[in-house]
Formats: structure tokens, C-alpha cells, sequence
């Protein structure tokens, strides 16, 4: 009897002294997402792409935070993310709130990687000595650069741009680093907000359906809805010409394929056709099958990358390392493999993280650039 005890004591002490399985420690982010306010539009896709990244990481913990579509706004969502002890954020869409955000993060010492905002002033913010921001997205040259590289595709007689006022200084600096790479364009508009002129962009699409030949491209600045009408305007008025876009509104293949968009060129991250990692494919895929609509090629798709990429980074060297481990690690996401510069901007235009350009022909995206990916050349108006 008493050896049958002392075996069922050391059984019990064994079970005690076996070490308990080890539970992830998980990252807790924050995101800013503009709920409320004129990029409401933009806000449901990098929400659904967040939920999404989470599920996908495994080990995050998400806060969400309404950040509108003011600086101020995205000043108090970003103070709410950092009351509730957030370990990073990322997120919000316009320039003018990730400039708010930025100094919010050096002020709290908070990681917050840019999503979506292209301004250079988030550089400067690195040179001037805030280590705590990094951008995931494009910056603005990045942007330039892409126009460009449709541009030698094409090799169009004339080209003409068209911004949107509101985006005048995101459209300059697009449009600066397009002439370095091609040269000016025959003409430059600029179609003004609804608000303060509801017929701007039809006078403008009508006035480039007169003078733009059928062999020539208009590159549109403008990723929001009112790009839609436009390019509706444009072709109703007899434009034959290829129509560039910046991505957004005009890169979506539901929309593309509702409003019959032949003819017209985008950019994108990363499209499903680019299988560029491990995490493209299921990106574009879950989010079909989780929310029943096609992926945001963009803001949606750089929001779920930037939590990917904390996931990874956390993982690597855990919160007190964030910033190392960001600057010295690669890390994968859906538009390809992130490295981050000096100024921690991601490196945009090597040879593992590109944009995608791609057409719409025939009902479906044809992907044009880059090279390693492309499945078509570029088709001109019959």
C-alpha cells in the first residue's frame, strides 16, 4: 500500500515540476480609423484589413480609435490609443492628421507606423530627431515614380495631369518627381472640391475629351469618388485617350467592372495577381471570403502590413526593441518584404517591395508592372 502511495506522490510532483506550455505574448495596437468624416470610405477597408491582420498574426491585441478627418481629431484618437496602454499605432489617412500623430508619438514615446500618408514632413520628423514613426506607405516621390514608369510603358504623344485641389500639394510633389522621370506635361488642371464647385471636374473632363488625342494618357491625382465621375464624364464626352490613375476609388475591380472602365491604368500595393509573399494570396483571398467584397489594394491592404509587420517585429525583439528590431529586421507583408531607411522610410522601389500597375481590359485587371509579374502590355483605345 505504501509503495502504491509513494509512486502517486512522485507522479504528482512530476506533473508539478513539468514546465507549463508557453502562451504567446501578445502586441496590443492601436488603430487609427477614420469612421467618421469625408474618408469614412477608406476607414471601413483599413478597419476589415486590421480585424483581418489580427486574425492572421495571432499574437495582437487591437484598440480602434475614430480619427476623423482633422488633425484634431486624430490628436485625440491618438491620445485615447495611448490611455489605454497601446503598445503602437498605425493608421490614420491624411497628411495633415499623421503629422498630428507623429508628434503625438514622440511626445508619448508610442511606435506609430504611417499607413497611408505620403507627406515628406514625416521624414523630416525622423531628421529633426523622432525616432518613434515610420511609414509603411509610399511617400510622395514613390508616387511620382510609379506615373513614371506607366509613362515609358506607354510612350503616349502628350500627356496631361489632373489633380484635385484639395490635394494640391500631394499632386505637386507627385507631379515633380512624374517630370523628372518624363518631362512636363502638355497641360496641368487642377478640379475643385464639390463643395465649393459641384460641376468643376465635368468642365474639366469635357474640356480633355476636346484636346486629348486617342494616343494620349491623363493621369488623375485624385483617389477619392469624385476620380469615378470624372473618368464617367471623360468617356461620355467622347475621351479616347488611356486614363492613369493614382489607385483608391479607381483601383477596385468591383467598381471598375460597374461603371465598364476599359481602358484605364492603375496602381496598387499589391494585387492578387502579384503573388508576392506568403501573405498576398491570403490577404486578398480571406478578405473575400470574410467580408464578401474585394480587397482595398491600399489603405486597407498597408493598413493589414503594418500590423503584420509589428506582429513580426514584436515577436523578434518584443516592445522594448520596437525600434531596433524595425530598423535592422525584413519583414514580410502582403505588398512584398519591408526594410526601413534611415529615415524609416520603407523601402519603396527595391527589388522585394514594388508598387503594381495594372489595366483594365476586357472585364478583368491586367497587371502591367513590374516585369516579374506582368501579364499584358499596355492596350490603347480601338
Amino acid at each position: 500500500m505504501k509503495w502504491i502511495l509513494s509512486v502517486f506522490l512522485a507522479l504528482i510532483l512530476l506533473g508539478c515540476a513539468q514546465p507549463s506550455e508557453k502562451v504567446e505574448e501578445r502586441i496590443k495596437i492601436g488603430v487609427l480609423v477614420p469612421e467618421t468624416g469625408i474618408y469614412s470610405t477608406a476607414g471601413v477597408a483599413m478597419k476589415n484589413a486590421a480585424q483581418l491582420a489580427a486574425e492572421h498574426a495571432g499574437n495582437v491585441e487591437l484598440v480602434f480609435a475614430d480619427c476623423g478627418d482633422t488633425p484634431e481629431k486624430a490628436k485625440m484618437a491618438f491620445e485615447y490609443l495611448v490611455s489605454q496602454k497601446v503598445d503602437a499605432v498605425v493608421g490614420a489617412y491624411s497628411s495633415p492628421q499623421s503629422i498630428v500623430a507623429a508628434d503625438a508619438a514622440g511626445e508619448s514615446r508610442v511606435v506609430y507606423l504611417v499607413s497611408v500618408a505620403s507627406t515628406e514632413a514625416v521624414e523630416k520628423k525622423v531628421a529633426d530627431g523622432n525616432n518613434y514613426v515610420f511609414r509603411v506607405a509610399y511617400n510622395t516621390t514613390y508616387w511620382g515614380v510609379l506615373a513614371g514608369e506607366f509613362l515609358k510603358l506607354a510612350n503616349p504623344e502628350k500627356y496631361y495631369f489632373v489633380g484635385y485641389d484639395p490635394l494640391r500639394t500631394f499632386n505637386q510633389g507627385m507631379l515633380n518627381s512624374i517630370k523628372s522621370i518624363y518631362g512636363d506635361p502638355e497641360m496641368e488642371f487642377y478640379y475643385k472640391s464639390p463643395s465649393v464647385s459641384a460641376e468643376d471636374y465635368k468642365k474639366v473632363a469635357r474640356q480633355l475629351a476636346e484636346i486629348a488625342g486617342d494616343r494620349d494618357v491623363i493621369v488623375i491625382g485624385d483617389p477619392g469618388e469624385i476620380a469615378i465621375n470624372f473618368l464617367k464624364e471623360y468617356r461620355a464626352n467622347g475621351g479616347r485617350g488611356l486614363v492613369y490613375s493614382v489607385g483608391g476609388s479607381l483601383a477596385l475591380p468591383s467598381t471598375l467592372k460597374a461603371i465598364n472602365a476599359e481602358y484605364t491604368v492603375f496602381q496598387a500595393a499589391a494585387l492578387e495577381l502579384t503573388d508576392k509573399t506568403n501573405w498576398t494570396k491570403r490577404y486578398f483571398e480571406d478578405y473575400r471570403k470574410k467580408y464578401g467584397e474585394d480587397a482595398n489594394n491600399y489603405a486597407g491592404l498597408l493598413t493589414y502590413d503594418s500590423i503584420i509587420i509589428l506582429s513580426q517585429a514584436y515577436k523578434k525583439g518584443g516592445k522594448d526593441k520596437l525600434i531596433e528590431t524595425l530598423l535592422s529586421g525584413e519583414f514580410e507583408g502582403a505588398a512584398g518584404i519591408y526594410r526601413f531607411n534611415d529615415l524609416h522610410q520603407a523601402l519603396w522601389g527595391s527589388d522585394e517591395l514594388k508598387g503594381v500597375i495594372g489595366e483594365f481590359i476586357g472585364g478583368e485587371v491586367k497587371v502591367l508592372y513590374p516585369p516579374e509579374f506582368a501579364t499584358s502590355h499596355v492596350q490603347w483605345m480601338k
